[in-house]
């Protein structure tokens, strides 16, 4: 009977895993001869339950039924969850992997061999290959908005805030997109605030063919909003308005959806990217082809320098290909 009563308490007494709650994994990676070194460090009962796939150039780690968190403690890998159970490493171009746990404590470790590039240590995330950098968009004229600005920071989490973030990605595709000939202009380039028609009025007066707005959102993929057309506008009115809206820009705007999705599914993962309507908005009020981009939240995505970059660049092949896409 003694027995069974301190096996009873032992029983109790163990850590155990609920699924309801959240569980925190820490996280670093390291760089060896040949190969990327990453390792999650958690709970046995959550690491135990680690399904470890390739998809792609990525690398995918699911923890059925587990709800987590994580902590990077010393890594500058790129990372984004998919969902509650998933998370996605962007490792770049590798030729392998190898998968095992170790204890005391328990942790996850996978090496991933990274494939020879001239004897030069292969990035810690993807870069553009070669045809990436041979872009050249020749859209006429594009406005891009970062959100928010002064007062109105957007989301914060530790040093990261939306408003600096979005900022800088955009200054990013600013760049790659003037050194081309086309013309792309920033609603702002410092910290400040601009009103809905303080935007409108920049849009049009820089005669925009396309504008994007940057966002991060409280969500673990990247949504993108596409506008809605409440009311339509006579005929007979529409000569005399001083904006008449996306009303006659539609098609465009939808070209220029499936251009970024393209792009996005290509350099992110199909399963990352969510198409939704935006009624009552800016986007209805731009006559030009007109889309707003939510970025995943700081929870779920690590915005180090790489990773900011990567963006502006899959944005840009976005470009190149809605104009692939009018040219049809």
């Amino acid at each position: 009977m003694k027995k069974i009563v301190i096996s009873l308490l032992c029983l109790l007494m163990m850590p155990s895993v609920s699924s309801g709650v959240m569980q925190f994994l820490n996280l670093r990676s390291s760089h060896h001869p040949g190969f990327l070194r990453i390792v999650m460090e958690g709970h046995e009962k959550v690491i135990s339950k680690a399904l470890v796939y390739q998809r792609g150039k990525n690398i995918m780690i699911n923890f059925p039924d587990i709800d987590f968190s994580i902590k990077t403690e010393n890594s500058s890998l790129v990372y984004s969850k998919v969902d509650k159970e998933t998370v996605m490493f962007y490792p770049g171009q590798f030729r392998g992997l190898k998968v095992f746990t170790l204890k005391h404590p328990t942790r996850l470790v996978i090496d991933v061999y990274i494939k020879e590039q001239n004897e030069k240590r292969a990035p810690v995330i993807p870069i553009p290959e070669e045809k990436d950098k041979a872009y050249s968009v020749k859209i006429r004229t594009v406005v891009i908005d970062p959100g928010h600005g002064g007062y109105e920071y957007g989301l914060v989490k530790d040093k990261y805030i939306e408003k600096n973030v979005v900022l800088d990605i955009a200054q990013k595709l600013n760049i790659l997109i003037n050194r081309g000939s086309s013309v792309s202009f920033l609603t702002r380039g410092s910290d400040r605030l601009l009103t809905q028609s303080e935007k409108i009025e920049i849009i049009g007066a820089k005669e925009a063919d396309i504008f994007i707005s940057l966002h991060i959102g409280n969500h673990s993929n990247i949504v993108v909003y596409v506008p809605v057309v409440t009311d339509e506008v006579p005929e007979d009115i529409k000569p005399y308005l001083v904006n008449s809206g996306q009303g006659d820009y539609m098609s465009e705007t939808i070209s220029l959806l499936n251009a970024m999705k393209e792009a996005l599914a290509a350099d992110f993962g199909e399963e990352m990217v969510t198409v939704r309507p935006l009624p009552y908005s800016i986007l209805s009020k731009v006559e030009a082809a007109s889309l707003m981009i939510e970025l995943p939240s700081f929870d779920d995505a690590y915005y180090i320098k790489e990773l900011r970059t990567k963006i502006a660049n899959t944005l840009y092949k976005g470009l190149y290909f809605y104009e692939e896409i009018k040219e049809k």
